[in-house]
């Protein structure tokens, strides 16, 4: 017979559980928290019988009865309730029940009045049907004992369970605390009963404690709320809840009883198999598992991707009939070498949902059981149809080609001897163009450097000299003639202007200061003056101890630190510049970067290619002068610029020659 067990405490439900399994022809066929979950439980499961209490949430026994009768009258029904009066044991029957049984008389009655039903008779409860006679208090003393009995049984049904079994009242005082709580929580009956619930609640799940009590007050009850508790020891573990109200005779909410299961082996299987099931779908490869009779019971989203059949069109098929499989053994010698290898390798055909071939190559491996019995089988397959093909096509290409492989060879080989006559003459013209190029950059230096001489030699002498006759002229008219003195004035201060501009662009065209104190001091210079002319916000690091370089290396180094600023100053838009430059061993690097608008990707794609405007190509050409390298990042953010030059042991002697040079003209 299978029955469905309707009660909206887990308590009760394991007590009747408990006494059903004495009776091996008895099956539960499943459980109801309420009268609407019976009702749709027993339109899914079509049970013999309904054990049903009356007092539940969202819809009671009694109704639930007489919906489940109207819709499904062959299905009998038992009242169980801690009600034994007449007047609620005849609510019953007219409500359709068949059978009235008093939770207090459960191990008595329930087992007899199931088989009474079974046999098509009534049954009601004999503390029940038996009010009316005059042997009361042999009634009540009866009642009393088979009440007893029952809590008792009860109480071992709660103590043995594995689960945590509390109970506590409305205001969170744990009144009772089974075995299977002292185990699962570490604290002893003497400890938590008496103490307030929250013993066992860490401090960021009290609000969940707070929402737990309101809904009791309100008669609801909680089923299989996941959260976290914690231990004695304080460690936290993963628990499912149960909570249903408990009443007092009058039907108030006096407390709750609380079923609290350990669900952190689960939560680790559950997410270890999420996790793999997960890296299976991540696969590239159509991943599927067979039974022992060759059906799918997995098939990764790689499957359903190469041969078009959704994972539940697959599911429950056999392989071989869903792909129409073509083997290139017999099946039976395939698996064969799958039995004695536990794993085979080949090439298989397989038809797709649509209709079309592919190729595959399949591995399969056995997984056996601990008797080492077949338990299913892991088959990996990758799709080589497009491989294959072009394998059909290369052969068939091959002999066409073959065919033309002596004429190509003789054409290929004049090609080539003429491309590399071809490249080496590029090659020397490129070399006599950089080699022109070079002249010309050092051609152009040497005359910066000569004008800026003669400029700072003749111009700023003679200006120097008529400032001078300017300022005895102020100092003989300031009495005899101040307008004229006035006008004298004036002159000079335009002199000491036109001297300092002078002075500016002869150092601009090459500065002195780069010939005598070396880098350091010639940016220093440069920043200094260009701050001051835009406003730019320039930070210059150069390391320590950097010493001197060969007289053209820095004025090339120099050269690429003012085109660089130059350009920030006029295209980047930025405020902020840094110029970095470091001495390795082996070679020089310079950085500098801006936090401007940044260069264009198409502009930027020009650049590396080489092309664009004189300032960069001739940047370029500094660099190659010296078998450095210059490359060129920007974004939105910014623009950088890095040149690493090498220095080599003939560079440390023209140093040295740098040195004692400037050593000599100082």
């Amino acid at each position: 017979m299978r029955i469905l067990i309707a009660d909206d405490h887990e308590l009760v439900r394991r007590g009747v559980r408990s006494v059903l399994r004495t009776r091996p022809d008895i099956d539960v066929c499943g459980e109801a928290i309420d009268g609407q979950d019976a009702i749709e439980q027993a339109r899914l499961l079509s049970p013999d019988l309904i054990v049903m209490d009356i007092s539940m949430p969202t819809l009671n026994g009694l109704e639930a009865t007489r919906e489940i009768r109207r819709i499904l009258p062959e299905i009998d029904i038992l009242i169980l309730s801690q009600h034994n009066s007449p007047e609620m044991m005849r609510q019953a029957l007219n409500a359709g029940a068949r059978g009235y049984v008093v939770k207090t008389a459960i191990s008595e009655d329930l087992l007899d009045g199931i088989e009474k039903l079974r046999r098509g008779q009534l049954f009601f409860a004999p503390s029940v049907s038996g009010a009316a006679t005059p042997n009361v208090d042999s009634r009540d003393i009866s009642i009393r004992n088979r009440a007893e009995r029952a809590m008792n049984l009860l109480a071992a049904i709660v103590d043995s369970s594995d689960d945590a079994i509390i109970s506590k009242n409305l205001d969170g005082v744990i009144t009772s605390w089974n075995k299977g709580a002292e185990r699962l929580f570490g604290y002893t009956a003497e400890e938590a009963i008496g103490q307030h619930i929250t013993l066992i609640i860490p401090l960021d799940r009290r609000d969940e404690e707070r929402d737990i009590l309101a809904r009791l007050k309100r008669g609801e009850r909680v089923d299989h709320f996941e959260t976290v508790r914690i231990r004695k020891d304080r460690t936290l573990l993963d628990i499912s809840l149960t909570i249903s109200p408990v009443k007092d005779a009058a039907g108030c909410v006096v407390g709750a009883s609380k079923v609290a299961r350990d669900i952190t082996e689960r939560r680790q299987v559950e997410q270890a198999l999420a996790e793999r099931a997960l890296l299976l779908d991540l696969s590239n490869d159509a991943i599927l598992v067979r039974d022992g009779a060759d059906r799918i019971t997995y098939w990764n989203k790689s499957a359903s991707e190469l041969y078009g059949y959704t994972r539940e069109e697959a599911l429950g098929r056999v392989t071989h009939e869903l792909l129409h499989t073509e083997f290139p053994d017999p099946l039976e010698r395939i698996t064969e070498q799958l039995r004695s290898d536990s794993r085979w390798t080949g090439e298989l055909v397989h038809r797709r949902k649509d209709g079309n071939e592919i190729v595959v190559m399949s591995r399969w491996v056995l997984n056996r059981d601990d008797r080492g019995n077949r338990k299913c089988v892991l088959e990996t397959n990758n799709d080589i149809t497009q491989q294959k093909q072009s394998e059909k096509a290369l052969r068939e290409s091959e002999n066409r080609l073959r065919t033309l492989t002596d004429t190509l060879e003789t054409q290929v080989r004049i090609r080539t001897e003429q491309l590399l006559q071809r490249n080496a003459e590029v090659l020397m013209q490129s070399e006599q163009l950089r080699d022109l190029s070079h002249r010309m950059m050092l051609i152009q230096d040497e005359e910066r450097r000569h004008i800026a001489r003669e400029l700072h030699d003749s111009a700023g002498q003679l200006l120097t000299v008529l400032a001078m006759d300017l300022s005895t002229l102020v100092r003989k008219t300031q009495e005899i003639a101040p307008e004229i003195a006035e006008s004298a004035e004036e002159a000079r201060e335009l002199v000491h202007q036109l001297t300092s501009e002078i002075r500016t662009t002869s150092y601009l065209l090459h500065p002195p200061l780069l010939d005598e104190e070396g880098l350091e001091a010639a940016i220093s210079w440069y920043v200094r003056g260009l701050t001051e002319r835009s406003g730019l916000d320039i930070a210059f690091n150069i390391s320590e101890r950097f010493g001197r370089l060969p007289r053209e290396m820095e004025l090339a180094v120099f050269r690429l630190v003012q085109e660089c600023l130059t350009n920030i100053h006029r295209h980047s838009g930025s405020k902020r510049a840094l110029i970095e430059i470091s001495r390795a061993p082996e070679q020089i690097l310079l950085e500098v970067r801006d936090e401007g608008k940044g260069i264009s990707s198409e502009k930027l794609a020009e650049i590396q290619s080489r092309g664009t405007g004189v300032g960069i190509r001739g940047m370029r050409e500094r660099v190659c002068q010296f078998k450095g390298e210059m490359t060129i990042e920007s974004s939105g953010l910014g623009t950088s610029f890095r040149v690493t030059i090498p220095v080599s042991a003939r560079n440390e002697a023209v140093i040295e020659e740098t040195k004692i040079q400037t050593a000599r003209s100082g």
